[in-house]
């Protein structure tokens, strides 16, 4: 197992060189964001983080002793303690997927598997139930913008799913698939109302998805693929329409191709890998696939180049946001050992990478999230005397 960076024996003002991208170790002068752990409720023992708005609100989920399903939580910026985002009535779990910079909250409520509810929480923490299509199994809100319009799907078992987006007062809108598909799915939306997602044919197997970009009136539009791509997946969208997803070459089954639409709606192929996070100059991040299989955390600049980012666990690792300033968070995971001892890494907008400062628990995290604040959320890992990971805490580092 690799040994951890030791962040007292890297305070001196050193630059390794990986090829010719610089490491850097923070420096005595540099003040890095402090490590806390974010509370729980009495008898709670894991918590992680789902969403963190730009006002350093951070939404997530918590698990209780004996339990086997998640309670949601959120965690208010610049006040202690938490809220609990409670379940729909006569349901005993609940989930969050998104979070609005206005402090809206969408994600699901269950009794059990796989009836599962879409739900929306206001920004003082009351749940509405998102209604779906008479029939479905069930349904997923995927994101909610400040006016808190929500987006995502209904879905029958073994049936077609349906895109939906829901107004703030609850009413529901079926959004239109491309002429010749049944199926499909909204995934993203931004505060002008713009949504975008996918669309495709149920009843052909392996069938490619096609990227869609829905206004705020509801009318679909194809986006473009480059040359050679049968499909696409989209993921998200930003406020100024730059559109970031996966895109799958003719003859291949993955989506594997990370792909850039720029606000003007052409689009660019970056490269074979998992992207995570797109801002809005159009820079995406995750991991290259080009190289190596296990992904080199990668960032793929507005320019079309790419930049492989520093590691300093020699190993593989993956960045999983970036903010519009440009700064870029993940963690890294060792050559060998228990793969849950990751570190967490802080990229600076010139590719300089940090491990990020430990927790109370201990060495090992991974961040998940960062705001163009500086902000940044993940979850800290707590160990046994054998080093086998026994401890999942939402955590936050600021200055």
């Amino acid at each position: 197992m690799a040994r951890p960076v030791s962040l007292v024996a890297t305070a001196a003002a050193t630059v390794l060189l990986l090829g010719s991208v610089p490491v850097a170790a923070a420096a005595p002068s540099e003040l890095l964001p402090a490590a806390r752990l974010l509370p729980m409720p009495p008898g709670a023992l894991h918590s992680f983080v789902r969403g963190l708005n730009n006002s350093g609100t951070v939404v997530g989920d918590y698990y209780r002793e004996g339990s086997d399903g998640p309670l949601a939580i959120r965690w208010n910026a610049g006040r202690r303690g938490y809220t609990l985002l409670a379940p729909l009535p006569d349901e005993r779990f609940s989930r969050t997927t998104a979070l609005s910079d206005a402090g809206w909250a969408v994600g699901l409520s269950y009794d059990g598997l796989p009836d599962v509810h879409p739900v929306r929480w206001t920004p003082g923490g009351t749940p509405t139930r998102l209604a779906l299509p008479t029939g479905s199994r069930g349904g997923n809100a995927s994101a909610v913008n400040n006016a808190g319009v929500v987006v995502g799907d209904a879905h029958q078992e073994n049936s077609p799913s349906q895109p939906l987006r829901w107004r703030p007062d609850g009413r529901r809108t079926a959004l239109p698939v491309l002429p010749g598909d049944n199926s499909g799915t909204a995934t993203s939306i931004n505060n002008a109302g713009t949504a975008v997602g996918w669309t495709a044919q149920h009843d052909v197997p392996g069938g490619p998805a096609h990227p869609v970009r829905w206004n705020a009136a509801g009318t679909v539009t194809a986006l473009p693929l480059p040359a050679g791509f049968t499909g696409a997946r989209t993921n998200r969208i930003t406020d100024n329409g730059v559109v970031f997803g996966h895109g799958r070459l003719a003859g291949s089954t993955q989506y594997d191709r990370v792909l850039v639409w720029a606000g003007d709606g052409t689009v660019r192929d970056a490269g074979r890998g998992r992207g995570y996070d797109v801002n809005r100059a159009g820079t995406a991040v995750g991991a290259s696939l080009e190289d190596s299989p296990n992904g080199d955390p990668a960032r793929w600049n507005a320019n079309g180049t790419r930049t492989l980012l520093a590691n300093p666990a020699e190993a593989a690792g993956e960045v999983l946001a970036i903010n519009d300033r440009g700064a870029a968070v993940g963690y890294a995971w060792p050559p060998a050992g228990n793969p849950a001892l990751d570190k967490a890494l802080l990229w600076k907008p010139g590719g300089e990478v940090v491990q990020l400062p430990p927790s109370s628990l201990g060495p090992y995290a991974a961040a998940f999230a960062i705001n163009d604040a500086g902000v940044i959320a993940g979850f800290a890992v707590g160990t046994d005397g054998a080093g086998n990971a026994t401890t999942w805490r939402a955590t936050v580092w600021k200055r």
